[in-house]
């Protein structure tokens, strides 16, 4: 083998170790100086394979020195963004910087002592680690998460994790130190920068709800959400668990159609076979539709909905929550 293939293919192959290395740290449980370890092997990862796009692709640069050293981790990074923006306008800025905000960190860590910027430095990583992933897939035809399924936990927050709860004024309040204020304040600038250029892709990354997948963010949505926290008054409740409810003193929060079907996922056909098959001797008669009928009245089980919500007489539809089921066959058989 080329000795240019075989070093491409070493920094390929320790670049991909490294990553996997501060998945699984970043995972454990309890695991003592986290973001310490965490944040050194992914920007580990991310030099080794900048290095490595720099061999494959851009043969009018080395990744040597004069001295027989490699080059840094900055020089590989201003090698790859000039070039990708070259091909593609724009392209490699928002990585470019997540990178950056990630090594400032790293080289000041010992300002960052006894204050708390997990959060922080979790949204930088996960999103670190989510661009890795992209850009190994499309430089260098690699799907690492094909058979891994590996990705950065949001471990010791609560969810859902939404990056607008720590990017405001208000919970740059609760950090004390001068340095880790400026570290939270050019986070946001970045944000504010990027999405002034009109780049949608950011730098941070959120979690939904149900842990379904990772919230790909833009900007624009983050600007919005910081601005509207900043000038509220009060405090923004999370809701972890949504059930509807008649009382008038309920937090109100509207619901998609797309929400709406995922907490009443089935229609009375669906109750009909699913009870056939889970209570014996069952039969679609009297008791079965008095049960029915009392249920459909629980917000807690049933959802009814106007196609027309203006008008008292227009065609409803009525839909079920998973948990009517269990209802049903413990009242059936009683």
């Amino acid at each position: 083998m080329p000795k240019r293939k075989m070093v491409q293919n070493n920094l390929l192959k320790n670049s991909i170790s490294a990553y996997f290395a501060a998945i699984e740290i970043h995972n454990k449980p309890n695991f003592s100086y986290r973001y310490e370890t965490v944040t050194l092997l992914i920007m580990n990862a991310w030099e080794l394979i900048l290095k490595c796009f720099v061999k494959k692709y851009i043969k009018s640069k080395s990744i040597y020195k004069k001295d027989g050293h490699t080059i840094s981790i900055d020089k590989a990074i201003d090698y790859t963004d000039e070039y990708i923006n070259k091909q593609e306008p724009k392209a490699f800025i928002a990585i470019k910087e997540n990178l950056c905000l990630i090594e400032k960190y790293r080289n000041n860590i010992v300002h960052y002592y006894n204050e708390q910027l997990e959060p922080y430095i979790f949204m930088l990583t996960a999103k670190a680690a989510l661009n890795y992933v992209d850009f190994l897939k499309k430089y260098f035809s690699k799907d690492i998460m094909a058979n891994e399924g590996l990705f950065i936990l949001p471990l010791g927050f609560k969810l859902p994790f939404k990056p607008e709860d720590f990017l405001t004024k208000r919970a740059a309040n609760y950090i004390s130190s001068k340095e880790s204020k400026e570290f939270i304040s050019s986070m946001v600038k970045v944000i504010t920068d990027l999405n002034d250029e009109g780049i949608e892709d950011t730098i941070v990354v959120g979690f939904d709800i149900y842990l379904e997948n990772v919230k790909r963010m833009k900007n624009s949505d983050l600007l919005i959400a910081i601005t509207s926290q900043d000038a509220a008054d009060a405090n923004f409740a999370k809701i972890n668990k949504v059930q509807l409810s008649d009382d008038p003193n309920a937090q109100k929060i509207k619901l998609s159609d797309d929400e709406i079907v995922k907490l009443y996922p089935f229609t009375y056909s669906d109750i009909c076979k699913k009870c056939r098959a889970d209570i014996p001797n069952f039969k679609q008669g009297k008791k079965f539709n008095e049960i029915m009928s009392s249920l459909k009245e629980n917000n807690t089980y049933a959802y009814t909905r106007r196609l027309n919500p203006k008008k008292a007489k227009t065609p409803k539809t009525t839909l079920y929550a998973a948990s009517i089921i269990d209802e049903i066959k413990q009242r059936y058989e009683t």
